[in-house]
């Protein structure tokens, strides 16, 4: 077998479309000479990043042909799901390169929502892992401005450097790349992805205009993340498509609010309290009295609730009980990665149960 893609370098291997370097053995069977990957291929010819993953060790070997480069450092989050796709470790991988934290996604928030507020919490948040980066942006990569900003903001800070893009698989990485390459070739368009594909890193190379690259790098799974255990039909029902409208129950103690079948609140004491849900909206909320939610999800784990499948549960393990108390002196985020966040406003203490393999976390309210 011909060892490597003529566009990116990956070793070829004809049975795993989520993996670096994938052709259908068909098509590698009657290619000759020099032939592309199946994510080149749609990266050259359609301006279509298809997504590859690779793991965290794989990640590592690949960083560490960089880490005594002079680059700039773009991690991409899910500013929706910041806890669970901000790589908190990142500068014991880049201990001395510039970093730009962008948080793609704002597009699922309301329009009420403000970016200046988001922008704060997450300045605070990376301020608090001491993780000291060069400059942070709030984007959508569906908004053609926030795309001219995010450029602009590269160009400025990479001082002729070269650029890596990376992050965690689901955080819309493709979706700006692509959105970058459109921007380029409006302001350019000799500019073509074709002759742009690096043959050393395993990475695409794209051309910017100032004579530098940069280069998409391979998103990593997150084995704490929902999308790590979902098959593909329900990862496409529970990974918001478009603007997340926020669902609000008011609870009494002694009720349960289940979040598809991934998750359930149970409001054990308290007073009369909001709980505003802020999911896809294709996940199925469900409210019962505490006493009768065991028997509600036995019951109703595969039909009603749906996600996640049998064979997805058995991947995720046990459930594991958390604890929280919120006082009206200020509202809380419940937050389980993959899934979304729950907003709790008023006075309660409440257990959650989710899977034990998932991210769970508690902060001050991001709206």
């Amino acid at each position: 077998m011909r060892e490597k893609c003529a566009g990116c370098g990956a070793k070829i291997q004809t049975t795993n479309p989520e993996k670096i370097g994938y052709i259908k053995k068909e098509v590698y069977e009657r290619s000759q000479g020099e032939f592309y990957c199946e994510r080149c291929y749609k990266l050259i010819h359609y301006n279509q990043n298809t997504k590859v993953e690779i793991s965290e060790s794989e990640f590592i070997e690949n960083i560490k042909k960089i880490n005594n480069k002079d680059v700039l450092i773009v991690n991409v989050v899910d500013i929706f799901d910041l806890e669970g796709t901000l790589v908190e470790n990142i500068r014991s991988y880049f201990p001395t390169q510039d970093i730009l934290i962008v948080a793609n996604k704002f597009d699922l928030f309301l329009d009420s929502v403000k970016v200046s507020r988001i922008k704060a919490y997450l300045e605070d948040y990376l301020k608090k892992l001491n993780i000291n980066q060069k400059a942070t942006i709030i984007v959508s990569s569906f908004n053609k401005q926030d795309i001219r900003r995010l450029v602009n903001e590269i160009e400025r800070l990479q001082a002729g450097s070269d650029v890596y893009m990376f992050g965690y698989t689901n955080v819309g990485k493709s979706s700006l790349i692509n959105a970058i390459l459109s921007f380029i070739k409006e302001r350019k368009q000799k500019i073509t992805v074709s002759s742009a594909p690096s043959t050393t890193l395993d990475f695409i190379e794209i051309p910017l205009l100032n004579n530098t690259k940069l280069y998409d790098m391979p998103g990593i799974v997150n084995p704490k993340q929902l999308s790590y255990y979902l098959e593909r039909t329900n990862l496409n029902l529970i990974l918001p498509k478009k603007q997340v409208k926020p669902k609000i129950y008011q609870l009494n103690p002694g009720q349960t609010l289940f979040l598809g079948g991934v998750a359930k609140i149970n409001f054990i004491e308290g007073k009369r309290s909001s709980f505003i849900v802020y999911a896809s909206n294709n996940l199925v909320i469900h409210r019962t009295k505490y006493e009768n939610a065991k028997s509600f999800y036995d019951k109703h784990k595969d039909d009603i609730l749906k996600i996640p499948s049998p064979s997805e549960r058995e991947l995720l393990g046990n459930f594991k009980e958390y604890n929280f108390k919120v006082t009206e002196a200020e509202k809380i985020d419940i937050t389980i990665s993959g899934l979304g966040f729950v907003t709790i406003v008023g006075n309660a203490e409440i257990t959650l149960e989710a899977f034990e393999k998932l991210k769970v976390g508690e902060r001050k309210a991001i709206i």
